[in-house]
């Protein structure tokens, strides 16, 4: 799944910040507790000597013992007792009739002759209460560390990346056949996105300059061939009317010119093509495809001296915002197809409703595979009065206003159906 790349930061980020403050977290509660117990162990230690001094200056004249302060015992440790090691214990206290958590130091000292165990201890309530407090104000400023990095993180992302985000935006609309040029700011702020700015720029004027080339070209060539074909359409009709004319001379002028119509129109509808993918047709308004159909059933019947028996059923309630220019090629190529890939006293069907439109007819089965019969050049038969180009160049008009077309063959049917975009309507 692709996501925005500020959201992958962030992503990375949420993933990973927390793992690292997490580690950190258990390193620093794991030294706060040796600290604190080394802490307590010279707290103990030093409670024991102060205790110690003040029972030889007052030659043992002070209490032998204070509850959960100190204990002092004449006499010497058992071989099982630890000595000189901060030692868990609990004490009693009769007035509130809790035990109490304690830490306490055993020491063994001599005085006069005699051995003496002095005992210190030390409340752990108040060291856990530390701790605790520690890690809680610990972690709440690590996740408010979090929170405040993940923040800084998003507003930083979104201003180092608005000049990428304003060039794609302005990539993102340039449109090559408006023959616009695209000014993008050279200085950003930013030393990569100068270079992204300065490489779009003279890629853009790259393919302004292709663009036009190849306009100019399939203009300029489609013009120059249109002379000579003229050319030679009008000598061969001055050739089959000189007197002396054979009839294999004649036959061989008729193929001739048929040859020369194919590929004039050939080449009209080639320059078509090329403009369409151009965009040369930005002029839209809004059409009834009922009209345009019943004048085209009108010109076709007017022009065909043998036509298909045509069965319409028409519906005025298609409309689209297209070229006119361009439906009227499109319905027409399809009648036309319908027509001179038919059947002899074959039948032609064509019904309009709810922005569809349905040509079929009848005719033998193709000879090429259907999903190549919207390329060029492709014919459904080895016929040679078409050029091949009249499906391909529906495909490329429906392409071009997003309008979906298929073609299935059934029954001796050959079917062709135009969905019309409703949102172009």
């Amino acid at each position: 799944m692709n996501r925005r790349l500020l959201q992958r930061n962030t992503r990375f980020l949420l993933i990973w910040l927390p793992l690292v403050l997490l580690i950190c977290s258990t390193a620093f509660y794991t030294m706060l507790l040796k600290h604190t117990h080394h802490m307590q162990e010279k707290q103990l230690l030093l409670k024991q000597t102060n205790i110690w001094n003040a029972f030889i200056s007052r030659s043992g004249h002070i209490d032998w013992q204070v509850p959960g302060e100190y204990d002092i015992i004449e006499g010497t440790a058992s071989p099982q007792a630890k000595l000189n090691a901060p030692l868990d214990t609990v004490i009693y206290y009769t007035d509130s009739k809790q035990l109490h958590p304690f830490k306490k130091l055993t020491g063994h000292l001599s005085w006069n002759g005699k051995s003496y165990l002095v005992t210190t201890y030390i409340s752990s309530t108040e060291f856990s209460h530390l701790i605790i407090k520690v890690f809680v104000s610990e972690a709440f400023i690590l996740a408010l560390l979090l929170i405040a990095i993940v923040v800084i993180n998003r507003k930083s992302s979104g201003l180092l990346w608005k000049p990428f985000l304003n060039t794609m935006e302005k990539v993102n609309t340039f449109e090559v056949t408006r023959n616009e040029s695209l000014t993008l700011p050279a200085e950003t702020g930013t030393t990569e996105f100068n270079e992204l700015n300065k490489a779009i720029t003279a890629l853009i004027a790259r393919i302004n300059t292709a663009y036009l080339n190849q306009k100019q070209f399939v203009e300029n060539a489609s013009h120059e061939m249109q002379t000579p074909l003229a050319i030679i359409r009008s000598k061969l009709e001055l050739l089959i009317n000189q007197p002396g004319l054979t009839e294999k001379n004649a036959a061989l002028i008729g193929d001739i010119t048929t040859a020369n119509d194919r590929l004039s129109q050939m080449n009209r509808t080639l320059l078509l093509l090329a403009k369409i993918e151009n965009n040369q047709f930005p002029e839209t308004e809004t059409v009834e495809i009922a009209q345009i159909l019943k004048k085209i059933l009108a010109d076709f019947k007017n022009h065909y001296e043998e036509i298909p028996l045509i069965s319409a059923t028409i519906e005025n309630t298609t409309t689209v915002h297209v070229n006119r220019v361009l439906i009227d090629v499109l319905i027409s190529n399809l009648i036309k197809n319908a027509i001179e890939h038919n059947q002899p006293k074959g039948n032609i069907n064509i019904a309009l409703s709810k922005n569809t439109l349905l040509i079929e007819n009848t005719g033998p089965a193709l000879s090429v595979n259907p999903h190549e019969l919207f390329e060029r050049f492709k014919k459904g038969s080895h016929q040679t009065k078409t050029t091949g180009l009249g499906l391909a160049l529906v495909k490329q008009i429906c392409n071009l206003y997003q309008f979906k077309v298929n073609y299935n063959y059934n029954d001796g049917w050959h079917r062709v159906m135009v969905k019309f975009d409703e949102a172009a309507g």
